[in-house]
């Protein structure tokens, strides 16, 4: 049998260092349709804003929609060794029961089991 246990895994969601961010504009003025310029993705905000603000000096559209995106891992807690966290059973600190810690492959972001 296969148990979701998230939300008694003790992991930390943190930004994975790893990887940069990217930040992306994209023009959404006009009246009848959007313009539809897009900044691509830039390592900065400052230079999606700079990539704004030349887009309305030549165009004067002053409507846009920004993405952040980033990478993100879980991190467990450092009283919990690298075995606890490889799919075995481990106590609940805060419970008296045992749960199955997850594990996930960074490519897929899928955990074992059926979900």
């Amino acid at each position: 049998m296969t148990t979701r246990v998230f939300r008694f895994v003790p992991f930390t969601i943190v930004q994975d260092q790893a990887a940069e961010p990217e930040y992306f504009a994209r023009c959404v003025s006009g009246d009848e349709a959007e313009c539809g310029a897009e900044s691509g993705a830039l390592p900065t905000p400052r230079d999606v804003e700079e990539w704004q603000r030349q887009h309305t000096q030549d165009t004067l559209h002053v409507r846009y929609r920004r993405v952040f995106a980033d990478y993100a891992v879980l991190e467990a807690p450092p009283e919990l060794s690298p075995a606890d966290t490889a799919g075995r059973r481990v106590q609940n600190p805060s419970s008296e029961r045992d749960h199955t810690m997850a594990r996930f492959s960074p490519k897929t972001a899928e955990a074992p089991g059926q979900f």
